[in-house]
This record gives C-alpha cells, structure tokens and sequence, in this order.
C-alpha cells in the first residue's frame, strides 16, 4: 500500500469512481461485491479520507446483519508479533484484513487508527477510535486512543466526553484528572481567544447511524438516551447529547442535558460550568434572532425583549467567568477573559485589577499590558496609559495586538502633545501597516501641531 497514490488527481478520481459504484452495489444489498471489489480498494489506496473509512466499516457491518461478533481479535491473539511495527502502513493493512472479518474488533479497531495517525491521517484515525468506542463505550483503551486523537483534532468537546468515561473507570486516575483540566482550558483558548466571538469547533460523528431496534433505525438521539437509560450516573453521556443538540443549534435542550448532568452528578464544577456554558449560549441564541426580528419590524415591545436578553446574556457570561476562576484560580486566560468583559461594561477598576494578576502569565503579558493602558486612559490616568503602551508595545509579537498598542501609544502621545514619541510609535506601525486606520492623517497631522 503507497499513501502516495491517493496524491495523485488522477488516482482520486478512479478511486471515487470506486467508491460511488460501491455505494450503488451497497443499496442493492451487494455487501460482499461492494467490500471485495470497492470499498477495501479505496480505504487501503487513500487511508486518509474519512468518508471511505466510515463507509468501509458500514458495509461491513450491514454484510454481517448487524450483528456485532465475538470472534477473537488478530491482534489480541498475538498475532500482532509478526507485524513491524515501524511501518504503519503493515499495520494498517492486516488492521483491514482483520476488520474484514470482524468489524467490531475493538484491538483491530484501534491498531488500524494508530496506524492512520502514523500515517498523518488524523481524521481517519478517529473513524476507527470512535467505531471502538462505539463497540464498548466504557472500553479504557478505545477511549484513550479517541480522546487524545480528538484533542489533537481540537474537538475538544468529543474529547472530554471520552476522558470522563475513563475517570468514571478510574476515579483515582490522578494523570486522567489532570488531562482533563488541560482539555478544559484548551477548550476555552480554542474558543474565540477569550474574547473574539463564539468558537467554531472541529465536530466529530459519535454515534453511529446505523444501530437498529426491531428494524427501525434510532435517532442520534434515542440512541444516546438508551445508553443514559442503561447507566444514568455517567454524565459522558448527558455531556454527548448535550453536543449533538448544540451542532443542530437547539441549545435549549443542550442546556436541558446539563441540567440533568448536574443533577446526577451532585453539582460537580465540569458539569456546572457545562451548564452555565449552555445557558449563555441559549442566551446569546436568542438574543441575536430578537435583534433580527426587531431590525425587521422595529416593534417597540421587541425592542424591549432583546434588551432584556442582551442583558441576561452579559449577566449569564459574567457568572460564568467568575465561576471559571473560583474553581481554576491560578488559570490565567479565564482572569483575562474575565477582564475583558469588565473592561467593556466600564467596570474598568475592577478589570486593571484581573489585567494585573494575568500579566504574570508570560503568554498574556503583551495582551494585558496593553489592556491596562486602555484601562488607565479610561479614567484619564494618561502617564500611567502611556507607559503600559510603551511596556505593551515592547512585549508583543507583530500582530495585531501590537498594531492596537503602537496606534493607542501614538493617539496618546499626540493628545499629551508629546510629538517626539508620537512620532516615534507612528514610524513603526507605518513600518509594519501605513494602511492601519487613520494612521496617515494623523501622521500629517504631527507636523502641523509643531
């Protein structure tokens, strides 16, 4: 097998031609024509598209009736020996074959992703972890394997599902607690640099869509409500559910879930947080589709209703900041995060205060100096402005924080009429953008004020 074929353009379209006519064979009920002849040629010529993966695995499942088999696996018989483990793509053609007769082997199932990882093929990697996940849910090794290959794929939601289903296995699990604060706070980065917008997440299928009662094919849903139904104090479950309700945007029942999460778990702070997470999204939901329908209408009563919401929202964030930092009080982006939102509602004296404890964080030393210095020139603390400008200025990257911080310097400084400095600070963001805003009037305007 050669990743390297599926490069070519010309491959991929024979490939695809493969596959479409598998698909074909697959809806006459063809199973075994479609896997010999099709699906296996596409997953083992391209191991990094996904599609082929997950429909590789399909077909196979609905070739065998459905029924999961309990033959034992290639690789937990030790046959595994014989393979060399330093070519990926050895392992992950006997993962193939071995899948070909069992395609719920757990081991096969994750040999098979490991190799796709080995191989750069990420996406795929984690078809196969989440098909051995979705074999035994509870399974340790499945769902280690999914959740650091979720992580990597920045899904941190659908890794944090996995990492509570081995702490629920392993409470004492010190390494897996602290995985999961990790993932928790890389979530929050992920998601609009604290203060940027609302994330857009890398979304992984977690359930599968084929699992049938009496012949009828479930819901996503009904699925993950019948694996609550069999164990109602595993919250990866109501955290999953919730997951799925928020990517069809109904985070009203997204934040149902977490209620229910909350409850089961006697208010632990991951499912709270959880919850307030939901709600604030709920809130931000509703507020921009007011906002819309008043622009349409400009109703006054609608009017009236979205400032309410729009409220609620900010409220909803704010709690949902100092409840991060009450149970995460030394994890610096929520302190920053927090600070922003003061920042923005004028409650300035009480951001200087989280800008000055989150500078110590050497990765958001530049950001908060020059939130201070916006701070301070806020309540005409103009000296104490300029020299967080110039402290800020020195500290950050070339970006555009750093443009923000030279062209806040260089307005300062002409207002102060210190025009040397001004100068000075309007020359350097001339050097890296003379487009950025009104910098070339004012630019001009410098000399005039001499």
């Amino acid at each position: 097998m050669s990743t390297e074929l599926s490069n070519s353009p010309e491959k991929r379209k024979q490939l695809q031609q493969l596959f479409v006519r598998g698909n074909e064979q697959m809806a006459k009920g063809g199973y075994e024509y479609a896997d010999k002849i099709y699906f296996t040629e596409c997953v083992l010529q391209d191991p990094g598209n996904p599609t082929y993966a997950q429909t590789f695995l399909a077909n196979l499942k609905k070739k065998f009736g459905g029924k999961k088999k309990t033959l034992g696996s290639i690789f937990a018989a030790g046959k595994k020996m014989i393979i060399d483990a330093r070519k990926p793509e050895s392992v992950f053609k006997v993962g193939i074959d071995a899948l070909k007769s069992n395609p719920w082997d757990i081991e096969s199932l994750i040999s098979t992703g490991k190799a796709c990882e080995s191989l750069g093929c990420l996406e795929s990697a984690i078809v196969y972890f989440q098909a051995a996940v979705d074999v035994d849910p509870n399974h340790i090794g499945a769902n280690t394997a999914c959740c650091t290959a979720l992580r990597e794929a920045a899904d941190y939601d659908g890794a944090l599902v996995c990492a509570h289903r081995i702490l629920k296995r392993q409470p004492n699990n010190f390494d897996i607690q602290k995985m999961l604060t990790n993932i928790s706070a890389e979530r929050t980065i992920h998601r609009g640099k604290y203060a940027h917008g609302e994330p857009q997440l890398v979304e992984t299928a977690v359930v599968p869509d084929d699992e049938e009662v009496m012949g009828q094919t479930l819901t996503v849903e009904e699925q993950i409500e019948r694996r609550i139904a069999k164990d109602p104090q595993d919250t990866a479950n109501y955290v999953e559910l919730a997951r799925w309700y928020s990517k069809q945007s109904d985070f009203a029942k997204a934040e149902e879930c977490y209620v229910r999460a909350v409850a089961v778990s006697n208010d632990t702070p991951e499912m709270v947080e959880g919850l307030l997470e939901a709600q604030k999204k709920r809130l931000r939901s509703e507020s921009l589709r007011l906002k819309e329908e008043y622009e349409k209408t400009m109703q006054e009563e609608l009017k009236s209703v979205f400032l309410s919401t729009r409220s609620q929202y900010e409220e909803k964030s704010i709690e949902l900041a100092q409840y991060r930092i009450k149970h995460h009080p030394e994890h610096a982006g929520y302190r920053y995060e927090y600070g922003v939102m003061l920042q923005k509602r004028g409650r300035v004296k009480e951001a200087i205060a989280e800008f000055q404890i989150t500078k110590s964080e050497p990765s958001r030393k530049g950001d908060c100096l020059l939130a201070l210095g916006q701070c301070f020139q806020m309540i005409k603390q103009y000296k104490l402005a300029m020299t967080h400008y110039h402290e800020a200025v020195q500290s950050l990257e070339e970006g555009d924080s750093k443009k923000k911080a030279l062209y806040s310097a260089t307005k300062l400084a002409l207002a102060l009429e210190d025009y040397d400095v001004a100068e000075s600070y309007g020359h350097q963001l001339a050097a890296i953008d003379f487009a950025y805003r009104d910098l070339g009037d004012i630019l001009e305007q410098i000399p005039q004020h001499r």
